[in-house]
């Protein structure tokens, strides 16, 4: 897999985690790398990623986005669910997430960071993740490359995705459904962040 640069939307977060749920995935992902024996190094190639971010990452410094998610899911043959959440229980028929219960992992008050709330981690082996995502002002200077399709619905705001050399402007109700394999970002307009509803599927 290709090694590829860290988009700047993967926001840094303060040494003691801010919430703490940034913290708890970073020592949730490196017990996971020590469980099967792998160097920093080893798991940044093998998940397409540079040792730097992975190491940041295991230390609650950095948030990763969604795309470094799912080859985190990859390089490790487990459901995206299953870093997001410790629980070791019974694989449930559904997942049933309340409003006061999203997991939350990137720094609130940046202006580059997106802001994301994982919406159906109690089920981990699933064929789409769903994500609520608060959009950042400005835009991030690398763009997001990932396998699999992805669906963005805006909930609240505006937002300007940049879609390979498309530049697209979507409203509260609009709907957008690409290949997530073309390099993609966005910015909020309007001053305020606008708020959406994304869906990734899960590469089999």
């Amino acid at each position: 897999m290709r090694r590829i640069a860290v988009p700047s939307g993967e926001a840094k977060i303060p040494p003691n985690g801010g919430s703490g749920v940034p913290l708890e995935l970073g020592e949730r992902l490196a017990a996971l790398r020590r469980e099967r024996g792998l160097s920093l190094t080893a798991l940044a190639v093998k998940a397409g990623v540079t040792k730097g971010f992975l190491s940041l990452v295991e230390r609650g410094r950095k948030a990763p986005s969604i795309s470094t998610l799912l080859r985190l899911s990859q390089a490790y043959a487990i459901p995206v669910g299953g870093l997001l959440d410790a629980a070791k229980s019974r694989e449930p028929a559904y997942s049933l997430v309340r409003g006061n219960e999203r997991l939350k992992y990137a720094r609130e008050g940046t202006l580059h960071g997106y802001r994301y709330e994982a919406i159906a981690y109690r089920k981990k082996s699933k064929r789409m993740e769903p994500f609520v995502v608060s959009v950042p002002l400005r835009v991030p200077r690398k763009f997001f490359q990932h396998e699999g399709d992805e669906l963005l619905f805006v909930l609240e705001g505006k937002v300007e995705v940049h879609l390979g050399q498309e530049r697209l402007l979507l409203a509260a109700g609009d709907c957008l459904y690409f290949d997530a394999s073309t390099p993609h970002r966005s910015r909020s307009l309007g001053g305020e962040r606008a708020k959406t509803f994304v869906i990734v599927s899960v590469p089999r």
